[in-house]
């Protein structure tokens, strides 16, 4: 998949925010699974997860060059 959420790890990470406390404020747990594999998820859930973390979209993910192309 050509997006990450390398840097939404991250950032969680470096501000001491779990995946527990995003379940807590209302993020569903196949929807954080889909994080944790790099799976697709809706601009709206990006959204939620904005104003959750206080941060931007380019806070949560990245562009990656696929190989196979």
């Amino acid at each position: 998949m050509p997006i990450s959420f390398a840097p939404m790890r991250k950032y969680m990470k470096e501000h001491n925010i779990s995946y527990y406390y995003l379940a807590n404020e209302g993020i569903e747990s196949g929807t954080l699974q889909r994080i944790r594999h790099d799976q697709p998820v809706t601009t709206t859930t990006l959204g939620r997860l904005c104003k959750i973390m206080h941060c931007h979209p380019e806070d949560l993910i990245c562009y990656q060059e696929s190989e196979e192309e």
